[in-house]
């Protein structure tokens, strides 16, 4: 105890304290703008023979602050100082690594304990060889030695790399890790790790561009450091050095205190750290680690958290640069007015290069000795009460209620919460989204034209090879083709922008049916092949009337029930891509289907369709044409072929017919194909009978009808005398001869299918599943085709797809791959003829659609399919006499033609066959 002990601890409370805004000392304002810089005093602390106490009583001042101790360290400047040069470089970095080493301490890190980083690498550096242990002093070494010890010093300061290089891991993973993972965990992932920090770490950035020694020479970081290591470093200038350790010990302070949004604790510390230096005097370092502390504040110009007070026995000597600087004797007294005087001074003149106005030296009275005599007692009592009695605990501000621990620790709990639930929402949102869109996410190409409909199919538009969850491989292998020749189309329109590029959309069903057996869609994958071959053979051509195709696989879903929604994403795709003219396809003759026709009447595109034969199809617009014969045509050549082969005799002569057809009300090519064919037998001297049967209903949905089913109706056909006319889907056929086979394999009735049946007949396994019972049924080809002739559509299939070439003696039966091949050569003629009429025509969707009508006489298609020719008729949508043929299977499966009628090049149809139509204007 002394006096003026109060005045003393309000000092030290004064610079300790930190303010909540910008740092100590508080700025002058002058018409609003602070003025003065930002600083530390130096407090230099004259006690007499008492300092060592003094400097004690100032630490356990600091330790037990309230509510938490002040970070700070005490050092006793005179340990390991005998012998040594105050001035040097080893004398200062001594000093400031115990200073660090106390101020590292976790006692001084409740508010988070300071990392020097920076003077640590300085540290060692300065500590190092250049040719490792055991030459220090001696010979140089290579950077490689240096860079092997720089690496060593990082993994043995990471708990991970020391854990997978310790021999207790190695011993522990032993034959139980590949050695190639063994490899990289020890060796390539550290040197690696190690490469990239040496490029970005904080630390090795920043020696490199610190002010001191020139770090740019020699120009990279392991030649400053190699400068840095002994004996490079003792031809350094001594005093740069200093700086340079003492910049980097207060640049890690600094980062440490640096407020940051994002970093709360560094609000928490609201008191600075502070150096308590003991026994400061000409014999050690302390005066020149003060002056350099300094000079390193002038010359960076930059604020550090660091409050040193120096306590020695005596001033510097008189006459010394430290004793100008510390000012008369007549100012260094303990007086309430300390940091009050120091603070004006500094804020005017702390701006000038020199070191007086960083320094505040104090002169401290001698300490009150102890004594048992009551009246000094009584003394010392009155002076402590008098002088600390309100300052012996020294209170230090709270944080800001934002930055406290509690805070910071729900906020950092409400924001994992946020990030969690946004991540959840996310997630969920993209789950959704593939969900919605056939399980791909939003970044993939065919994301956007798919959606997965409420029955688990995937519909859409694919423009990037996208295969519908299909479940035959083969008919992904197509799709995969046509993906292709488009990315070959674009490049194609790159090379040759004046030919035109029009972008044609195939629609069909089924494409991803679930539970649908390869066999079912086979009849999908030869339409597709068939449009492939034709855009093959397009791509080939090199005339600049030609256009480049490209082919959108689409899919409506099973019974086109979703084709309005596929047309929808049609039209949005259209809007970003005009290239797209017309639509091909468009499976099943359905209720589906004519909303569907309707839907692209609106959206404006026009239709050429390949399979669907329903007479009303036609009336739901003009922009619609079909590739097929219609049923009223398919029932007149189905009564003239029976008429036919009742005429001829045998077993069964009765005329009568029994038309059996679909009770599924949506299926309107069966209602429609019944009356025709009732029609026409009628016309025939036929005696009608109609029967209906209820398809198998969906997976967990109710019966259509309370008609009997398929099999059933082929079992009550067995007595029947006249011919049974099938006007339904194959799959439904084919339940209906599994019936006639458990009641009447060895004497089946007379058996005539409608177009549909093509389907069973083309898959060999599927036909030859009943042996024994014959039946004849209508395809719109003239039969088996073979890779082997000159058929443009198979010689190209030979090309594309060699592995379907054993199948097409089969498959071609149904004629969906030759009605595929030539709707597309229908576009592709129309824009041909276009092109030479009107080469500056826009090729839009109605120019097309008004070249389509006109398709007739010598401009006709001599297709796959037969002769497609619209009569000259400007109304009319369907072709003139389409070829039909009559297919007879026989008791071994084994197809072959009965006849057929309409318009083939070249060749006359049978003699049975309703005479043809003539084409208007001949």
């Amino acid at each position: 105890m002394f006096r003026g002990a109060g005045h003393l601890l309000r000092l030290i409370a004064d610079l300790v304290r930190r303010p909540r805004r910008r740092e100590c000392p508080e700025p002058v304002r002058h018409r609003g703008v602070a003025q003065g810089r930002e600083g530390l005093p130096v407090v230099c602390l004259v006690g007499g023979t008492d300092h060592t106490q003094l400097a004690k009583g100032i630490s356990y001042f600091l330790s037990h602050a309230d509510p938490r101790r002040v970070p700070h360290c005490l050092y006793d400047l005179r340990e390991g100082a005998a012998g040594a040069d105050p001035e040097s470089v080893e004398a200062v970095r001594r000093t400031l690594e115990r200073l660090a080493q106390g101020l590292a301490l976790s006692v001084n890190g409740s508010d988070g304990r300071v990392r020097f980083r920076r003077f640590g690498l300085v540290n060692w550096l300065i500590q190092s060889s250049a040719g490792g242990p055991g030459h220090a002093g001696g010979l140089e070494g290579n950077d490689h030695t240096l860079l092997q010890g720089l690496r060593e010093r990082e993994f043995r300061r990471r708990r991970l790399f020391g854990l997978l290089r310790s021999p207790e891991t190695e011993l522990a993973v032993d034959g139980k890790v590949p050695w190639w993972v063994w490899l990289f965990a020890v060796h390539v992932f550290p040197l690696a790790w190690f490469q990239v920090r040496r490029g970005l770490g904080r630390e090795y950035r920043w020696l490199l561009n610190q002010p001191y020694l020139a770090p740019r020479d020699p120009g990279t970081f392991i030649g400053f450091a190699e400068r840095l290591t002994a004996p490079h470093n003792q031809v350094e200038d001594p005093e740069q050095l200093r700086k340079l350790m003492v910049n980097a010990f207060l640049e890690d302070l600094r980062v440490a205190f640096r407020r940051r949004i994002w970093r709360p604790g560094t609000a928490r510390r609201t008191a600075y750290c502070v150096a308590v230096l003991d026994g400061t005097g000409a014999g050690n370092c302390g005066y020149p680690l003060l002056r350099t502390v300094i000079d390193v504040r002038n010359e960076t110009g930059a604020f550090d958290p660091l409050l040193i007070i120096s306590c020695g026995a005596e001033a510097p000597a008189a006459g010394t640069q430290a004793r100008a600087d510390w000012g008369h004797s007549s100012l260094w007294e303990l007086t309430d007015r300390l940091y009050g005087g120091w603070r004006d001074a500094f804020l005017h003149t702390g701006r000038a290069r020199n070191r007086a106005p960083w320094y505040l030296p104090v002169s401290v009275p001698p300490l009150m000795p102890p004594s048992d005599d009551p009246a000094v007692k009584e003394q010392y009592e009155l002076t402590r009460r008098l002088e600390v009695g309100q300052d012996a605990r020294l209170r230090i501000p709270e944080p800001p209620l934002w930055a406290r621990r509690v805070v910071s620790l729900v906020a950092a709990c409400a924001a994992a919460a946020v990030l969690l639930g946004t991540g959840w929402v996310f997630l969920e949102g993209e789950r959704g989204y593939r969900r919605a869109h056939c399980g791909l996410n939003r970044f993939e190409d065919d994301a956007a034209t798919l959606r997965t409909a409420s029955t688990g199919e995937c519909i859409g538009v694919s423009r990037h090879g996208f295969t519908f969850h299909s479940p035959d491989a083969a008919l992904n292998n197509t799709l995969k083709k046509i993906s292709e020749q488009n990315t070959t189309a674009d490049k194609a329109h790159k090379a040759a922008p004046e030919r035109p590029l029009v972008t044609l959309v195939h629609l069909s069903a089924l494409l991803s049916s679930t539970g649908r057996s390869t066999g079912q869609l086979a009849y999908v994958r030869e339409a597709l092949q068939g449009v492939a071959a034709a855009q093959s053979r397009q791509l080939r051509s090199t005339g600049s009337a030609e256009p480049i195709v490209r082919i959108f696989p689409a899919n409506a879903g099973s019974g086109m029930r979703f084709g309005t929604e596929t047309v929808e994403i049609l039209a949005g795709l259209r809007r970003q891509d005009p290239s797209i003219v017309g639509v091909t396809g468009l499976d099943q003759s359905r209720e589906a289907t004519n909303r569907t026709i309707r839907k692209l009447t609106a959206v404006g595109l026009p239709m050429v369709a390949t399979t669907p034969s329903a007479d009303s199809l036609v009336r739901q617009s003009p922009m619609y044409f079909q590739v097929s014969p219609q049923n009223k045509r398919e029932a007149q050549i189905a009564a003239a072929y029976a008429d036919h082969l009742v005429g001829k005799g045998g077993r069964k002569t009765a005329r009568q017919v029994r038309v059996v057809s679909s009770a599924d009300p949506t299926d309107i090519y069966s209602k429609n194909l019944r009356d025709d064919v009732a029609a026409s037998f009628r016309a025939r001297g036929f005696e009608v009978e109609k029967t209906a049967f209820a398809p198998p209903p969906a997976a967990g949905g109710e019966p259509l009808s309370d008609a009997p089913g398929p099999g059933t109706v082929g079992q009550r056909s067995c007595s029947y005398p006249g011919v049974v006319f099938f006007a339904g889907r194959a799959e439904d056929f084919e339940s209906m001869l599994g019936g006639i086979n458990e009641s009447c394999n060895s004497d089946p009735p007379t058996l005539i299918g409608g177009d549909d049946v093509a389907r069973l007949a083309a898959d060999a396994d599927r036909r030859t599943h009943y042996p024994g019972i014959p039946y004849d049924f209508l395809d719109f080809t003239l039969g088996s085709a073979s890779c082997d002739g000159t058929s443009e559509l198979y010689s190209e299939m030979n090309k594309l797809f060699p592995e379907e070439c054993a199948k097409v003696a089969n498959s071609s039966l149904d004629g969906h791959a030759a009605l595929a091949f030539d709707a597309v050569k229908l576009f592709i003629n129309a824009v041909k003829q276009l092109r030479e009429d009107a080469s500056d025509m826009p090729l839009t969707p109605p120019a097309v659609w008004h070249a389509i009508s006109g398709v007739h006489g010598e401009g006709a298609l001599d297709g796959e399919s037969g002769i497609i020719g619209f009569g000259g008729d400007v109304d009319r949508q369907v072709p003139l006499d389409k070829l039909l043929s009559v297919q007879h299977i026989d008791g071994m499966g084994r197809p072959s033609q009965a006849g057929f009628c309409g318009r083939v090049g070249g060749q006359r149809q049978t003699a049975w066959c309703p005479p043809l139509e003539p084409e208007k204007g001949r």
